[in-house]
């Protein structure tokens, strides 16, 4: 198995997906786990955790609302390009954050690696900031000059 893998919605299993995520939601919204159990052929029923039970409900809400989903584990180590892919961004706009020490990162031989952990970071480091920047400016709205604004629907 791969350390990595993304996986596509099939428009084919997208009711069973949906079902599925249904019986999960029910699942996860209880507090005594062990509750389900998982039937595979050649092994005895085995306990479903809550914590399998949660993660399998999100793989299922992304499937059955036709997301793709990625899952890796945080400590995969990607290239420049791959973690510039993940923020929509330029490999050499990435590379001027690490360098100035936005994002850390390891040095192998010539290539820089950047922890898939330390890419989300920033990424929700990034959105936190923004969020605050536009209620900043909503909080200092002159709400007179809105109300003369015809772009506002009221």
């Amino acid at each position: 198995m791969r350390q990595a893998e993304t996986y596509y919605p099939d428009d084919k299993e997208r009711a069973q997906n949906v079902n599925i995520m249904k019986a999960f939601e029910d699942i996860a919204s209880q507090e005594d786990f062990p509750i389900a159990y998982l039937k595979l052929p050649g092994y005895e029923e085995l306990p479903l955790t809550g914590e399998l039970a949660r993660v399998l409900l999100q793989v299922t809400q992304q499937l059955s609302n036709n997301k793709a989903i990625f899952v890796a584990p945080l400590e995969m180590k990607l290239t420049t390009q791959e973690a510039a892919d993940m923020l929509s961004m330029s490999r050499p706009t990435l590379v001027k954050l690490l360098e100035d020490g936005h994002i850390p990162y390891q040095k192998v031989g010539r290539h820089r690696r950047i922890l898939l952990k330390d890419v989300q970071e920033y990424a929700e480091r990034r959105h936190r900031e923004f969020n605050e920047a536009m209620d900043s400016l909503a909080a200092t709205e002159d709400p007179s000059l809105s109300l003369d604004n015809p772009l506002i629907r009221k």
